[in-house]
């Protein structure tokens, strides 16, 4: 059976691992809540990568206007979950494919994405948001 890179994020339990990370969750949060008026509120943002879609709903509560979240990997079923389940579901939409492969209506004001992942230097996402990057953001 071959190795699919997106497989790995599937799980709940490779997720967990890297929610559990209280430093780096700490530090995404206050990122995204410290900026959020100068950098998130009222702006259109994309979530490269998602996985349970945490950043997008923190970038949706922080007063972004629309939130594009993106994971080509099955986690987008708990980014779904975590979305309706936090109230924001008029506010982000998920999609469920590659970055490289995905149409989204507008441009975008901001990208976030947790491109580090759980093995940082096996992960490949850093072309896929400079890819974003050169696509999408305005």
């Amino acid at each position: 059976m071959k190795f699919r890179y997106f497989d790995l994020y599937s799980s709940m339990r490779s997720q967990k691992i890297m929610l559990e990370d209280m430093l780096r969750m700490k530090a995404y949060h206050a990122g995204i809540f410290r900026n959020s008026a100068e950098m998130i509120a009222d702006k259109v943002v994309l979530d490269v990568g998602t996985g349970t879609g945490v950043l997008a709903v923190w970038a949706a509560k922080a007063g972004a206007k629309h939130v594009y979240a993106v994971d080509a990997s099955h986690a987008h079923h708990y980014a779904e979950q975590l979305v309706h389940s936090e109230g924001v579901s008029d506010k982000v939409t998920v999609l469920h494919a590659k970055i490289e492969e995905i149409d989204i209506p507008q441009p975008v004001d901001i990208i976030i994405s947790e491109w580090m992942g759980v093995f940082l230097i096996k992960e490949s996402m850093f072309d896929s948001v400079a890819y974003a990057r050169d696509k999408w953001l305005k």
